[in-house]
């Protein structure tokens, strides 16, 4: 008797869990240009490192920050940085497994107090460990005449990437009036991806979110969505996703000219599908040798790849009591924290609130600012997923006056797709005793659920001397009677 073996290739699923860091330090100023006053404080996360570890997953990035101040000269922008490291204990992880790991701001305060700033950030990480190495599975025996067997057909959805590059885009949008940029973001969203045999055609939207100073120190929003369209050297099928990434930004002002410059470095990755059906055991046994299955439940993960998703909200909000009434909104910035995410029914369900913060000026002329959280949901098509590791971007605009502002949000929803079940597979056999059977005539009535392979089992004998009797197949009904001779 030989066993034959087969390298059953999909992702394990070794540990699911939020890792949670505290990120706290002080924030160095201008030299020179002390802050008087921090109209608006925005940031986000971004990860470094993921790295698998014996027990463990070692994190590493940086809460990247937006500040937006006034002090002597009016008002300025500056960025900041706070790195940070992290180590969460993680199960059954090893070195060199795949980690995925999607981060999220969930709570920042900054704060200004005896000429310092201080950060206060709270990081939660959503973390996937699984196993990517083959795993040997049964496939059947040689050297067994009478040997019976139960198949199942697997199948699954592998993704593979097949192009990952780096693009740089120049855009221009109209900017009249405008001497300078103090504070600009900038995020990046897919709208279709088709492929026809001599390439792919990405298209998608930049949407630009700018504060700029014009004229006599007047400051304004602008905030433009930019569509792009590229070419890429890639033949593919035409289930493509896409995952794109701004690696580096700048916005600025081309004066001669009243432009709005937007130049872009953007990663691009685009991941092919290719479906894989491979027949596995599910249960085999033999008349002549006794022997039992060694099975193994596998927790298997199938990449379905990223999701891109945008979302508009309108909200109206009014301004709090004890501040004076709004004359003019300067400026809106959105920062969503995601508080419940859900796949059901083949959709990504989302809850959280939009951290909201508006700078307007009185009818005295004097800047104000206040912070709103906003509720949201939002439900994404999610076909075939059953997990989902989701981030979320936002970019904000306000209008009206006196104590009512009516906003305007745009969602940009990220999430890393992947269906997840059990399967049990056959990873070997074990000789045991022969057991004494009945012999003669034997009259058998099947239990609900049973099978043509489950009495053949049960009485070690082969399939074709039940399968003969009339009116007798491999589904059986409950209560079904057998005759057969042992």
């Amino acid at each position: 008797m030989e066993l034959m073996w087969t390298d059953l290739r999909a992702e394990r699923v070794v540990y699911c869990g939020v890792a949670q860091a505290l990120v706290e330090g002080d924030i160095p100023q201008i030299e020179g240009r002390p802050a008087r006053e921090i109209l608006s404080a925005t940031g986000d996360v971004a990860l470094s490192a993921a790295e698998s570890a014996e027990g463990s997953v070692r994190l590493s990035g940086e809460v990247r920050l937006q500040l937006i101040c006034s002090g002597e000269g009016g008002v300025f922008a500056f960025t900041s940085r706070a790195a940070f490291r992290h180590t969460v204990q993680a199960e059954g992880a090893k070195d060199g497994m795949l980690v995925r790991a999607v981060p999220a701001l969930q709570a920042m305060e900054v704060k200004l107090a005896g000429g310092r700033i201080t950060l206060s950030a709270q990081v939660d990480i959503a973390l996937r460990v699984t196993d990517g190495s083959a795993i040997k599975a049964l496939c059947g025996l040689e050297g067994v005449q009478d040997m019976e067997m139960r198949q199942r057909s697997l199948e699954f959805l592998r993704r593979e990437e097949v192009f990952r590059d780096v693009l740089s885009l120049r855009e221009e949008v109209d900017a009249a009036g405008a001497h300078c940029v103090l504070h600009s973001d900038v995020a990046a969203s897919l709208r279709d991806i088709q492929c026809d045999g001599r390439g792919a055609e990405l298209s998608g939207v930049l949407t630009v979110s700018a504060l700029l100073e014009g004229e006599e120190g007047r400051l304004f929003h602008l905030m433009e969505n930019i569509p792009f369209t590229e070419t890429l050297d890639v033949v593919a099928g035409n289930d493509l996703k896409a995952e794109l990434v701004i690696e580096a930004c700048q916005v600025r002002v081309a004066e001669e000219f009243g432009l709005l410059v937007v130049e872009v470095k953007l990663r691009v990755c685009l991941l092919a599908a290719e479906r894989i059906e491979l027949a596995l055991p599910q249960d085999l046994f033999s008349p002549s040798l006794p022997f039992d299955c060694e099975r193994e439940a596998l927790r298997l993960c199938t990449p379905m790849g990223p999701l891109s998703y945008r979302h508009t909200l309108h909200e109206t909000v009014g301004v709090p009591a004890g501040l004076p009434e709004a004359g003019r909104v300067v400026f809106t910035a959105g920062r969503p924290v995601i508080t419940a995410s859900n796949v059901e029914e083949e959709r990504l369900c989302l809850e959280g609130l939009l951290v909201t913060r508006v700078i307007y000026e009185s009818e005295s002329g004097m800047l104000c600012s206040f912070t709103e959280d906003i509720p949201f949901t939002c439900a994404c098509p999610a076909p075939g997923a059953t997990e989902a590791m989701a981030s979320a971007l936002a970019t904000a605009t306000a209008s009206g006056t006196v104590r009512s502002l009516e906003m305007s949000f745009t969602l940009q929803i990220s999430a890393s797709l992947s269906a997840q079940r059990t399967e049990t597979v056959v990873t070997g056999i074990r000789e045991t005793e022969p057991q004494p059977q009945p012999q003669g005539i034997i009259v058998y009535f099947a239990g609900a659920g049973e099978t043509l392979y489950d009495v053949a089992k049960r009485f070690r004998i082969p399939r074709r001397a039940l399968r003969d009797k009339p009116g007798v197949s491999e589904e059986l009904a409950e209560g079904q009677k057998l005759v057969f001779l042992r």
